[in-house]
């Protein structure tokens, strides 16, 4: 079974370790939620899982090679990487931005398949209305939604090949309505053969589309398993210093911090 297998992986900054000794493999058909407070790593983390931070030790396997072995055009087809922030230099369209994500298969399809593609993420991401609009003039959540489509679009190119889909957090700047509807998105994916892997700050997000979940603190791996038994309230008030609380109705779990009381 083809995987994604991070093998003790650390990543520096100058002499400063950012993250240190993470091992973590991501299969088809899963989500990973990765958790953690602010700092612990997540982002450099998922940013060394893509292969777009150079590794200080261990290594990252694709298909059993280290990521540097692939060129960017065969890396592009087997996984799609939405990052925290995605800056872009030039006035495309929410379209152009769209079909960006298919640039790996620019020679063998042509440009009406490419942009029906395109067409059919941002419909999903509900930003086919924004097609023709400038990207530098979008809202957050709306560029948001525009770059969603754009990986949605990479990963659906080659649903064959089964690739990997990484987000950093995926639902910032969204309202509740587009979070869950990126976070099935996401969910539709890995239910088609794909592995996704989610940087996530909203733990009751996490509890309900993750299957596993991994909380990084201090640049470690503390946990990882099964969604249910990670995500303990009294673990995780520990982890993210305040008290938190499970709540369950109709069979799903919310998870709020009330806070201390001054």
């Amino acid at each position: 079974m083809t995987v994604l297998w991070a093998q003790n992986v650390g990543v520096n900054a100058g002499p400063k370790p950012l993250i240190s000794d993470i091992s973590l493999i991501l299969a088809p058909g899963e989500v990973v939620a990765v958790i953690g407070p602010n700092g612990a790593g997540k982002s450099t983390f998922l940013g060394a899982l893509s292969g777009d931070r150079p590794l200080a030790a261990g290594h990252v396997l694709l298909d059993g090679q280290p990521l540097g072995k692939w060129n960017k055009a065969a890396l592009a087809r087997r996984r799609a990487v939405l990052p925290q922030q995605s800056n872009v230099a030039f006035d495309f369209t929410a379209l152009q931005i769209a079909m960006l994500g298919l640039m790996a298969y620019r020679n063998e399809m042509r440009e009406h398949e490419m942009r029906a593609l395109a067409e059919r993420a941002l419909a999903e991401t509900e930003a086919i209305g924004l097609s023709d609009r400038p990207y530098t003039v979008l809202s957050g959540g709306e560029r948001q939604r525009v770059q969603l489509a754009r990986v949605l679009a990479q990963c659906d190119a080659s649903p064959g090949g089964k690739p990997f889909l990484l987000l950093d957090e995926p639902i910032s700047g969204l309202d509740l309505s587009h979070q869950h509807a990126a976070l099935t998105s996401a969910r539709r994916r890995a239910n088609r053969g794909m592995g996704v892997l989610a940087v996530l700050h909203d733990l009751s997000m996490a509890s309900h589309y993750a299957d596993r979940v991994a909380i990084l603190e201090n640049g470690r791996l503390t946990a990882l398993g099964p969604t249910e038994e990670v995500l303990d309230p009294d673990r995780l008030s520990r982890v993210f210093s305040t008290p938190i609380v499970r709540l369950e109705a109709n069979g799903t779990r919310a998870f709020v911090s009330p806070g201390e009381r001054p």
